[in-house]
């Protein structure tokens, strides 16, 4: 009995974890995981969630975000699910993080623009929550990389000044955060009056009764909002 029923618990993990797997692979159907050669012999790994017809002699708007960029990682969570149905290039990386972030951005940047056909050559960068923070000031540093640079929620953690409001002149800034999530709201209402002042174009979008995790726009509601930034 013990046996049987040992045997009956394998069979149904294994059924779990293949109907998991099997899931996995379908919304990532048209994804590829990828590596850039840096110029200082380190590898850099990324993700790309490519549109379901995608077809290479076609440009696309691309998102530059978060992620580790390896296979498992599962996709952010305001394009999760079947990321390749949006119409986007969507890339993942974790170059944001790393101590050369500014560096490593543009080594991936100029590699994207060579293997893809980005819209206009340039990049809309999305960082959410903390990690904004990192998204904000490598977005700045290549604002002529970048058609946006938004936040979900997210702030620049420095608004930018001297050489970087130059640079930040022909640069779109995004504010989307939730009604219910005080601090991050007003820290984004002071960045974006702040960027509206020097001449900058910044536009702030507040969903209605929304937390900090913004269910509201998860998937294609999401992507319908970064239209307004090509």
């Amino acid at each position: 009995m013990k046996n049987t029923l040992s045997q009956c618990l394998t069979v149904l993990l294994f059924l779990t974890f293949f109907s998991a797997t099997a899931c996995a692979q379908n919304q990532l159907t048209n994804s590829r995981f990828e590596t850039v050669k840096l110029k200082n012999g380190k590898n850099l790994n990324y993700a790309i969630h490519l549109p379901t017809d995608y077809d290479p002699s076609k440009t696309y708007p691309t998102i530059i975000g978060p992620g580790d960029g390896v296979r498992g990682d599962s996709p952010s969570y305001y394009w999760h699910g079947r990321p390749s149905d949006f119409g986007w290039l969507i890339v993942e990386t974790p170059a944001h993080f790393a101590p050369d972030a500014v560096n490593q951005m543009t080594q991936l940047l100029d590699h994207i623009n060579k293997s893809y056909n980005v819209e206009g050559d340039k990049f809309h960068m999305v960082g959410y929550s903390a990690n904004s923070a990192n998204s904000f000031r490598v977005g700045i540093a290549l604002a002529d990389r970048f058609h946006s640079l938004v936040g979900v929620a997210g702030f620049p953690r420095q608004n930018p000044k001297g050489a970087d409001l130059e640079r930040v002149k022909n640069t779109k800034f995004y504010f989307i955060v939730g009604d219910r999530d005080q601090y991050w709201m007003n820290a984004s209402k002071k960045s974006h009056a702040y960027l509206k002042s020097k001449g900058i174009s910044s536009t702030m979008e507040i969903i209605k009764n929304g937390g900090h995790v913004l269910k509201e726009i998860d998937g294609q509601p999401f992507i319908t909002l970064m239209e307004a930034m090509r």
